[in-house]
């Protein structure tokens, strides 16, 4: 790659070359039939199984993937694979999966003067798609800026995902999407359906990469579960994206053998404990490193615990999400004080000094006899020796597809009564707190609650003022709503 001449060019290309380098990446890029962008940073994309999976399934269909991710100094971007330059790419998709990334999808296609609707661009402009998380329950976020949006699961259709993607005009790409059931192409009024039923047996998602960044330091990840057998009022996963399905031992054991034992593994599920054959995924795992994604509180056992922490894990993670019962009904998570209590042991016979917890408080009816529940809870795990006790507490944001979708968030005011109420409770030595930001999630609320009439007035704002006062009238718009 000649070295770009511009000198802000070239921090950028740097930026980008210095995480390149790190990557061990086991699979060879293949041309410049698409810019995957994860419009996050490295380190988010990083810990994400998808920033590779699409592009090595795109692979397995000779399509040429090269990945993106967003710096907020950036002026250009560089793919990681071979440094090119984006504007070298014909297609461009984004992986849409938290709501916040929005700004940074706005800020890419200005940054490489791309109109940010549709209906503004013309045949030299390339294909926008976007697909990810949050296609599943509100993909109209999209509507506008897209010119493709693909809903759900894209094993489910990506033979003819990767014939479109490998034409060379642009309207036979689309004729090629129109033919999709899980396409949707807003410029025709064409609308999609979900597609859910991805087959993890026929396509089992493994990473090919390995970094020292993100969540999963260098391991390589392994997707064993998709969707959610559980109920939880407040989570996505368990109501739009059943049936939950799983990864045959069988199909696994398979995979495990080809991955030499010296390779450390990031086992990925909505809730490893409630994989079919968790006893002989252990025994697979036995002789190996490796960290799991999530795990349940009722379900937890001592050899799970136990490998990990032979894995050389630091501290182990859990979130009883409510502080009483009356709050844990309400939010349907199906988890009574005896498992958390015998959760909590658990981790301390298996060695674990630190402990990482999540909550999630401004849920209807709390009173403040549950928000003390929290700090109860929180004691119980120091007086049983942990070390550190970490809380993660995040007010509740009502998302659309799931049950609690027609309640209010709580205001700020509100919220902030409760989050100076928890950090008094909280001062008992050894507790150390984080809060999500409340105007962040005030934001997030607005956003997954918008539709594409709301997203059109935020694309004018975007274009006349940019993010930070998009950021501030979303804020305004549903603040107390």
């Amino acid at each position: 790659m000649r070295r770009p001449r511009r000198p802000e060019d070239y921090r950028d290309f740097k930026i980008v070359r210095d995480y390149s380098e790190k990557e061990r990446d086991f699979k060879p890029s293949r041309g410049i039939d698409l810019a995957l962008f994860f419009p996050a940073s490295y380190r988010v994309a990083a810990s994400s199984l998808s920033f590779t999976w699409v592009r090595d399934l795109l692979y397995s269909e000779n399509v040429g993937v090269e990945r993106f991710f967003f710096h907020r100094s950036f002026s250009r971007f560089y793919s990681l694979e071979n440094l090119r330059p984006v504007d070298e790419f014909r297609n461009i998709a984004f992986s849409y999966n938290f709501e916040m990334d929005l700004f940074n999808i706005l800020e890419i296609l200005k940054k490489i003067h791309i109109p940010i609707r549709w209906k503004d661009r013309n045949s030299n402009h390339p294909l926008i798609i976007v697909g990810g998380a949050m296609t599943y329950f509100n993909p109209s976020i999209a509507y506008p800026i897209a010119d493709v949006v693909y809903l759900g699961d894209l094993e489910e259709d990506v033979k003819r995902f990767s014939s479109a993607l490998l034409k060379e005009s642009k309207e036979t790409s689309l004729e090629i999407f129109n033919l999709s059931p899980f396409v949707s192409i807003p410029r025709i009024g064409k609308f999609g359906t979900v597609a859910k039923v991805g087959n993890l047996n026929r396509f089992p998602p493994i990473g090919s990469i390995l970094t020292p960044e993100g969540e999963f330091k260098d391991k390589l990840l392994i997707e064993i579960g998709r969707g959610c057998i559980r109920r939880c009022s407040f989570c996505m996963i368990g109501h739009l994206q059943k049936p939950a399905r799983f990864l045959k031992i069988d199909t696994l054991k398979n995979i495990l053998s080809e991955i030499p034992k010296s390779t450390a593994l990031g086992i990925i599920s909505a809730t490893v404990t409630d994989y079919p054959w968790l006893d002989e995924l252990l025994d697979l795992l036995e002789d190996r490193r490796f960290s799991v994604s999530s795990m349940r509180m009722d379900k937890l056992n001592l050899r799970l615990l136990k490998m990990l922490k032979n894995s050389g894990q630091k501290s182990f993670t859990v979130a009883p999400e409510g502080g009483t019962q009356k709050i844990r009904d309400i939010l349907k998570k199906d988890i009574e004080d005896q498992h958390i209590e015998r959760a909590l042991l658990l981790g301390r016979k298996s060695g674990f000094d630190n402990l990482k917890m999540y909550f999630i408080y401004g849920v209807p009816s709390e009173t403040e006899e549950d928000l003390k529940g929290i700090s109860e809870i929180a004691s119980l795990a120091l007086k049983m020796g942990y070390k550190t006790v970490k809380l993660s507490l995040n007010p509740l944001i009502p998302k659309p597809g799931t049950p609690m979708e027609k309640t209010k968030m709580e205001s700020i005011k509100i919220l902030k009564k409760k989050r100076d109420f928890l950090q008094r409770s909280l001062k008992a030595r050894g507790v150390k707190l984080h809060f999500e930001g409340l105007r962040e999630s005030v934001v997030q609320y607005g956003i997954a609650n918008s539709n594409s009439d709301d997203v059109e007035e935020y694309l004018d704002i975007f274009e006349k003022f940019g993010s930070k006062d998009l950021e501030r009238f979303i804020y305004k718009k549903f603040e107390g709503k």
